[in-house]
Order: C-alpha cells, then structure tokens, then sequence
C-alpha cells in the first residue's frame, strides 16, 4: 500500500510547484521568475482596487461562468487548468505556470485531472468603480 502511494504521489511531481530547494549551492537566495511581462492593461487610477487570493477546483471541477473586470494574474501552485471561452480553450496552465485572463471576456475554469485537485493564487487588479469579477447563472454566448 505505502509503494502505491508513493507511486502515485511521483506521478504528480509535475502537477505540484517546487517552493523549496530550488537555491543554486554557494548561494543564500535564488528568484524563480515565473511572471515578467509589460501589461497594458492595469488601471491607471491611483485607488485601484486590488484583491489576492487562493482558490481550488476539484478534481473534474468547473468554476461557475464568470468574466474579470480588470487585470488578473494566477500563480498554478498544483494540478492542471484549462479557461474554456466561446472560441475554445485558450488557456491552459500546470504548477509552476502563471497566466492572466482577458478582461470582460466570459469563460470558466476547468480542472481536468481526475484525481488532483488545482490549487492557485489568483491576483486581481481592478478599477474602484467595478466589481472584480462578473458572474453568469448560465453559458453567455448560448
């Protein structure tokens, strides 16, 4: 029983971020860039609003239709994630990827493992005068 489940736990060493013991030997410290882009479209209000969080989707799960009103920035800290929109799926991420979703563009998440849970920390950057996200009872382009 222990064999299988170190087994299993070794089948998902890809699904999981590494957040230790990545220092190069001889040095203290050691910055894994995993998110350097110019992005345009931050709000350029000094009272923006800024939300941080983490989130999960089971194993097979979906996230409700949903659109984001300003910038959003995910670190995948485990499992698999795919954004499915009306064009298809456009974003795809696995631990140790990080993405941003387009602005006011209707989709829902999906985790398609089915037996590892997605774990993420999601970063939100709004102007004051919207709601971070934009929920729907039901898929908007049907």
């Amino acid at each position: 029983m222990q064999e299988r489940m170190q087994g299993t736990l070794d089948n998902y060493k890809d699904l999981k971020l590494k957040l230790g013991g990545i220092v190069p030997p001889g040095k203290e410290f050691f910055r894994n860039m995993l998110f350097d882009n110019l992005y345009a479209s931050l709000p350029r209000d000094p009272q923006a609003k800024v939300q941080i969080y983490n989130a999960e989707i089971l194993p097979g799960g979906y996230t409700n239709w949903h659109c984001h009103n300003g910038a959003t920035f995910f670190v995948v800290l485990q499992g698999e994630f795919e954004a499915h929109f009306e064009e298809g799926i456009l974003i795809r991420g696995k631990a140790g990827d990080c993405y941003s979703e387009p602005i006011a563009k209707f989709h829902r998440g999906h985790n398609p493992h089915p037996e590892l849970a997605y774990h993420t920390i999601g970063i939100a950057i709004t102007p004051p005068d919207r709601e971070h996200v934009t929920n729907s009872l039901t898929c908007p382009w049907k």
